[in-house]
């Protein structure tokens, strides 16, 4: 797959072999004249699989503790539960992204469901703490598999014009919702029934989802390529894993050396991966380097590093603030954090009416600027300011800008790309945004400790404030720029 100078595939590039035939059973559901259960239902499903994600990660945050109790483990240990699920979501993303541009996509959805549904199970009946981290590791792995696919058949399902708009926005709405409600539930569900019962729900979900994916997503096309390059394939997805442990290994108290062991590891899995290029021997390689070339996927994985740097790293110290500054119980905590959720979800809901109008560009543009601001106001908020005053109004207004962003991440990723490789493009910017998401808390975390700890191991006032400019800073300074390279055509 080979770019040209402007970042579009060109036209005259091989087309892929013929596709299998895809039945015809259902309707399109873009058609504005279909019955309704036929142009929204998919959409609900594809939400509902999406919403898996967040909500999984959100409602095992108020789940830890108890379980942690349960098995009398530390806390570093306790951590890979979350870690486990990380690394194989970010490592796997990309194989999942293939398999959704090669196989049938209801196929691989409804198998990263199963994945998802087996993992829970796991972890629900796990007699020890492992059991537990390798239920969530499946679980991490059938998400990367859900993901690209739901995405891909998002743009099948609804090819383009409004209704994709709209969908796009509706897809990203439920994730952000899916994640508040895990914030409150989690909390809810362990406290009521135990945290075992936090993996029983995950289990249902992800059946549910199954049933309905069989009953109202299409079959798709499944398309017939080269057998995939394995010692590339092998050496990147080892590059991004490593990657996401170094970041996670920085943070754990003697981990420094085992993560710059894990970086140059990542670095020369990179390097192995680039130089085997765009085929070897026939074979085709997990991501084609020509797919980088595309200005929007460069653009979107640019940004969505970038942008979840800032957003993850940050709202990982405002609870720290809250409990560590303000005195705040980490319940409550959890709970002055939700406006953000309810936030992001109300403007996806509004963006994809703007993005139809105005097109992405100027969405990715107002939502870097608004969560950069909002993070801003965080940077004025003292040890004994109101909860109503700068974190409240910096929570609405990043989550506005997220709300903003998010469809408009998804759309840019995809200009550009020829349909039977969108699978493997938003798992670029999935993935890119993990990277991200992993690094943040880490490097901030680090920022905030340059300006003197608060005692206790504790982060200070001033660390906090340095840190959350720091990462508004590198949003707008990496952002921006990107952002502005965009022509106005492709924004």
């Amino acid at each position: 797959m080979s770019a040209c100078p402007d970042g579009t595939l060109p036209s005259s590039s091989p087309a892929p072999p013929p596709a299998d035939p895809a039945p015809a059973a259902h309707p399109d559901p873009s058609a504005s004249d279909g019955p309704a259960p036929a142009r929204y239902a998919p959409l609900a499903v594809l939400s509902a699989a999406a919403g898996l994600d967040a909500g999984g990660v959100a409602v095992l945050n108020s789940a830890l503790p108890s379980m942690g109790a349960h098995f009398g483990t530390s806390a570093q240990n306790l951590s890979w539960a979350v870690t486990g699920y990380a690394l194989a979501f970010a490592g796997l993303l990309l194989c999942g992204g293939a398999m959704a541009d090669r196989l049938r996509r209801r196929r691989v959805l409804v198998q990263g469901l199963a994945t998802m549904a087996v993992g829970a199970v796991l972890a629900f009946a796990a007699p020890v703490f492992w059991m537990v981290v390798a239920g969530r590791v499946l679980q991490g792995a059938g998400a990367a598999i859900t993901m690209p696919a739901a995405t891909a058949l998002l743009t099948s399902v609804y090819p383009g014009g409004p209704m994709r708009s709209r969908a796009l926005g509706v897809f990203s709405a439920a994730q952000a919702g899916c994640y508040g409600a895990g914030l409150v539930f989690g909390g809810v569900i362990t406290g009521a029934f135990g945290w075992r019962r936090v993996f029983a729900l995950q289990a249902v979900a992800a059946a549910l989802t199954f049933v309905a994916a069989l009953r109202w997503l299409p079959q798709g096309a499944r398309h017939h390529r080269a057998r995939l390059d394995r010692t590339g394939s092998v050496a990147l997805v080892a590059a991004v894993v490593l990657t996401v442990l170094g970041a996670d290994l920085v943070s754990r108290p003697g981990g420094g050396l085992l993560a710059g062991t894990a970086a140059a590891a990542a670095a020369a899995g990179g390097y192995l991966w680039w130089r085997r290029g765009r085929t070897r021997g026939g074979d085709t390689v997990l991501l084609d380097r020509g797919l980088l070339r595309v200005r929007g996927v460069r653009t979107a994985a640019l940004v969505a590093g970038a942008f979840y740097f800032c957003v993850t790293g940050s709202l990982f110290l405002l609870p720290l603030y809250l409990q560590q500054v303000r005195g705040m119980s980490p319940a409550s905590s959890g709970l002055a954090i939700l406006p953000v959720s309810l936030a992001v979800a109300a403007a996806a809901l509004v963006s994809g009416r703007l993005m139809k109008a105005h097109g992405p560009r100027p969405l990715l543009a107002a939502g870097i600027l608004l969560t950069a601001g909002g993070v801003l106001l965080w940077c004025t908020a003292g040890a004994h300011s109101s909860y109503g005053g700068a974190v409240l109004a910096g929570l609405v207004v990043t989550g506005v800008g997220q709300g903003l962003t998010f469809p408009a991440l998804t759309a840019t990723g995809l200009r550009g790309v020829p349909e039977h490789a969108h699978g493997t493009a938003s798992a670029v910017t999935t993935t890119a945004l993990q990277i991200g998401s992993a690094v943040g808390p880490t490097v901030l975390a680090a920022v905030a400790q340059t300006a003197g700890p608060a005692g206790h191991g504790t982060l200070s006032l001033p660390g906090h404030h340095l840190a959350h400019a720091a990462a508004a800073g590198l949003l707008l300074l990496v952002g921006l720029p990107t952002v502005a390279r965009l022509g106005r055509r492709e924004g």
